[in-house]
């Protein structure tokens, strides 16, 4: 038994290594091109409104005036909602064909294979970033960026890339905190690509310039690609989704309305097969993971101009550290915290607690005059992105195995709306209300975020009732035993007397 579980623990290390080594250098290259493409055309459009500033250093100088009746100041505000109207559109380029690729692709792998769909959206990638790099090198319009996005939209980018590595991992590991504890693993190998390609992009653009920054997002794509090739297959046949149909369904081929009404089931109606899979639940959690990831993705959408801008006036090279170090510890605190955390406190309970932590953060950045409120609210958001590798677990623990691919696609699909709508609402936000108060989005992503914390409080509850109820069951299944050890034992004293 033992080296079945060993051989058992090794095969599926031999799989999770290059997944998250795969998967690293895809989130870093990502990253690293977003910085990178955000503060080239930062660079862009101030040349174009202001070519007699085109110097860098004099162009850091006037957009980071503090004088907000200075003309200086009004011109880098000019610069800043243009850059934020280009990034709705990059938002849009990403996020539509996402729409429906995240809805297919997740659900296809619960019958054709993981590995197809992992190397598809590393391929997709790759590509962008190439044709990103040539019209850097060069100096195409910075519109055209957008066709490029719209092909690594069509291939799956980093959501529908994520959600297929969720259902590797649910294929490789059991339901529970071992299950949820190996997505926070995972959580923490991308979140750390996506700190090392924010500093990166920093260090790369201030020693080398923009060009050869997005010529290692390139590197990193192509380096994505080479070792998905070495992830191996993980959904057995046995666990495909035609070997669980029966009857008629069994015939039916696949088709996207079919496909739609598979991941509608779980917030449909209950699963009589799986008491755990209650409609309510699945709805609650998908609502606190849209609110969560709304927030977060909307304030990463933004955060780069609204350090470049007043009163913080961050160069390339202090972002990237900044960033590096904000999301590092979050990173060591889901690598670490988690598992101590674990011992004490369901998954539930951790999501709930590292939501508070998230909220407090976006207030204090959206309040914050002074570099010291982002200092104190590093430290106070470390446990900021616990929450969805947390929910992401719940999910799948209710999930039965050939299902995982459909639940993980319905993530993949709100995934998507909250990546498209998010980058619209921050673009549309800072670059609305930047000259009265630039810390109004990180408020209104901090009420996005209260609103999940609502959502949380009901799966604690859930959890602990659930948690009694199987104390309660052990108990009587315990008394009923000994019981009927006691009956036992009384037929056998009879049968003795009997035989005397």
């Amino acid at each position: 038994m033992t080296k079945t579980n060993s051989s058992e623990d090794s095969g599926s290390l031999r799989t999770f290594v290059p997944l998250c080594i795969a998967t690293f250098f895809l989130f870093s290259s990502y990253v690293n091109g977003v910085h990178t493409a955000s503060g080239y055309t930062f660079e862009t459009f101030w040349e174009q409104r202001f070519p007699n500033q085109s110097d860098v250093n004099s162009t850091q100088r006037s957009h980071c005036d503090s004088n907000t009746t200075s003309q200086a100041y009004q011109d880098g505000e000019l610069v800043q909602k243009s850059v934020a109207r280009w990034s709705v559109y990059i938002s849009l380029a990403q996020g539509v064909p996402l729409i429906f690729t995240s809805l297919l692709f997740s659900s296809l792998s619960d019958t054709l294979g993981r590995k197809p769909f992992l190397y598809l959206g590393a391929f997709g990638m790759c590509i962008k970033q190439l044709l990103m790099t040539l019209a850097i090198f060069c100096r195409w319009n910075v519109y055209l960026f957008a066709p490029f996005t719209l092909i690594e939209g069509i291939c799956g980018s980093w959501v529908a890339q994520l959600a297929i590595a969720m259902c590797v991992i649910s294929d490789l590991t059991s339901a529970g905190k071992s299950r949820s504890f190996f997505i926070a693993v995972f959580s923490f190998v991308y979140g750390f690509g996506s700190s090392l390609g924010t500093f990166f992009s920093g260090y790369v653009v201030t020693l080398f310039g923009h060009d050869y920054s997005m010529a290692v997002s390139s590197g990193l794509a192509v380096s994505s690609v080479v070792v998905t090739f070495f992830v191996p297959e993980t959904l057995a046949s046995s666990n495909k989704r035609q070997n669980h149909n029966t009857g008629k369904d069994h015939k039916k081929k696949f088709t996207c309305l079919g496909n739609c009404q598979e991941i509608m089931k779980f917030y449909t109606k209950d699963d009589t097969n799986n008491p755990d899979s209650l409609r309510w639940k699945f709805i609650t959690a998908i609502s606190a993971f849209i609110f969560i990831k709304i927030a977060r993705l909307g304030a990463f959408s933004m955060e780069a101009y609204y350090l470049l801008g007043s009163p913080y006036c961050f160069s390339s090279e202090k972002i990237s550290v900044f960033e590096t170090v904000k999301e590092g510890f979050s990173e060591m605190f889901m690598l670490v915290g988690i598992k101590a955390m674990h011992k004490c406190f369901m998954d539930e309970g951790i999501a709930l607690l590292s939501n508070i932590s998230s909220i407090a953060q976006f207030i204090l950045f959206g309040i914050g005059s002074k570099e010291l409120y982002l200092d104190i609210a590093v430290v106070v958001g470390s446990m900021g992105m616990a929450s969805v590798p947390m929910i992401q677990g719940i999910m799948s623990r209710m999930t039965p195995p050939h299902k995982q691919g459909a639940m993980f696609g319905s993530l993949a699909v709100a995934e998507n709306i909250c990546n498209l709508s998010s980058g619209v609402i921050g673009g549309a936000i800072y670059s609305e209300t930047v000259g009265f108060y630039r810390g109004t989005a990180y408020l209104v992503f901090a009420g996005f975020l209260f609103l999940g914390l609502i959502c949380l409080i009901f799966l604690v509850k859930d959890s602990k009732k659930n948690y009694n109820r199987r104390e309660y069951t052990v108990i009587i299944q315990e008394t009923e035993s000994e019981t009927e050890r006691h009956g036992e034992s009384e037929g056998e004293k009879e049968r003795e007397r009997e035989c005397v």
